[in-house]
């Protein structure tokens, strides 16, 4: 039997949606979307790869001991193809894809669970209070070992939020791990979760604090309110929490830059097309207030991009410990039978000309958290004293508000 009729597959022009989740970037999930028109040049391949790989498949029709049907063995030779090529890229059943189109319309449910990589095991940082996952009884450290059956240990933390991730009402099973007990399988239906993305308050009579959790739709603007209530009860200086923030969509990173800087370039995407310069947005009014940045290794995509370009402007002092180091950019690409892939499509740079991929962003004050470099999450969730915050506070009364 011939399965590859074609010795010949071409590449045609395509005008697509340009995808890129935190993330760019966005970890543990995140999405933002831009229009892009990607041109691919026409390419030949060579038929003798393809009669290899059509062996093959008669070899496995002939002689494996339990009878694969075609469509699943091209389906995961596209799975390996694809999911070989970096911990980013991989290939979307129609399933997959149609849930990460409901969150890149903001459409989408979740189970409500913190999570971390720690030691190269998907960890529950925390479930938020009232979610599905909390009424689940899952526990802060409790491992993820699958997925809907997926080994987490096989795909990266950002792949496996996508999977938990999906429209409201539908379900997904885990498998958990937990100290003293044996795994356990959990089925949690899936719910809208909100979270207030953007929250602060005056830390001292002359500080303010803000926390941004995720760089989602209109997080840009919902800063510059917050910075105006603020400025109103009296800040003469601002605490940009971004700890554990792993990123968002690519708009609101640069909005939420701006209302620091004013102008300039704040990011250069760099592609095999060519490159494109992200600069400060003019819808966005910028302040000069005196501003430390808290950043830790959680701080991912979106984050080190905020970070890193009011580092490089010197418009702000960073705080805490090295970023995560993701550097790159995903792109979602739909296929005609309505599977897709997800490709890693671009490196970004900071103002500085650097990409910080597996470096991350350097803090310009080190300061470490009295716990494990493992469990190293947002204190006040774990009753660990926060001395990142207290020298963020420390740095503008002794520098600035003297």
């Amino acid at each position: 039997m011939n399965y590859f009729n074609k010795r010949k597959i071409i590449f045609t022009i395509l005008s697509i949606t340009l995808f890129v989740l935190p993330g760019l970037l966005l970890s543990s999930g995140n999405v933002y979307g831009q229009n892009f028109n990607l041109f691919l040049q026409e390419e030949e391949l060579d038929s003798e790869y393809l009669d290899k790989l059509n062996q093959v498949i008669a070899m496995i029709d002939a002689y494996y001991v339990e009878e694969k049907s075609t469509e699943e063995l091209i389906e995961n030779a596209i799975q390996g193809m694809v999911g070989n090529l970096d911990e980013y890229s991989h290939y979307l059943t129609e399933q997959e894809f149609e849930e990460q189109q409901f969150q890149m319309e903001g459409e989408y449910g979740g189970i409500g669970l913190r999570v971390l990589t720690i030691d190269e095991e998907l960890t529950i940082v925390a479930p938020i209070p009232g979610t599905p996952g909390e009424r689940a009884g899952l526990q802060s450290g409790d491992i993820i070992l699958e997925v809907n059956g997926k080994p987490t240990s096989e795909m990266s933390q950002e792949r496996a939020v996508d999977l938990m991730r999906g429209e409201e009402g539908t379900s997904v099973e885990l498998l958990i791990g937990r100290e003293d007990k044996d795994p356990f399988s959990v089925e949690i239906i899936r719910e809208r979760i909100e979270i207030p993305y953007v929250t602060g308050e005056m830390e001292t009579d002359r500080i303010g604090y803000i926390s941004i959790t995720q760089f989602m739709d209109e997080v840009g603007l919902k800063l510059e309110n917050k910075i105006k209530e603020l400025d109103d009860e009296g800040a003469e200086a601002l605490i940009l929490d971004l700890r554990n923030n792993p990123g968002g969509l690519l708009p609101e990173a640069i909005n939420s830059a701006s209302n620091f800087i004013e102008e300039g370039e704040l990011l250069t995407v760099k592609s095999r097309m060519g490159e494109e310069s992200w600069y400060a947005s003019d819808d966005i009014q910028s302040v000069d207030l005196p501003l430390v940045v808290l950043i830790n290794k959680g701080s991912a995509s979106g984050s080190e991009i905020v970070a890193g370009a009011l580092q490089d402007y010197e418009r702000a002092k960073l705080v805490g410990t090295t970023t995560f180091g993701k550097g790159s950019v995903q792109t979602l690409l739909p296929l005609d039978d309505g599977t897709a892939i997800k490709l890693t499509t671009a490196n970004f740079y900071l103002p500085s000309g650097v990409n910080i991929y597996e470096q991350g962003v350097n803090p310009d004050v080190k300061v470490e958290l009295d716990v494990p470099e493992e469990d190293e999450i947002i204190p006040e969730e774990n009753d660990v004293e926060d001395k990142q915050l207290q020298k963020a506070v420390e740095i503008l009364e002794q520098e600035y508000l003297k």
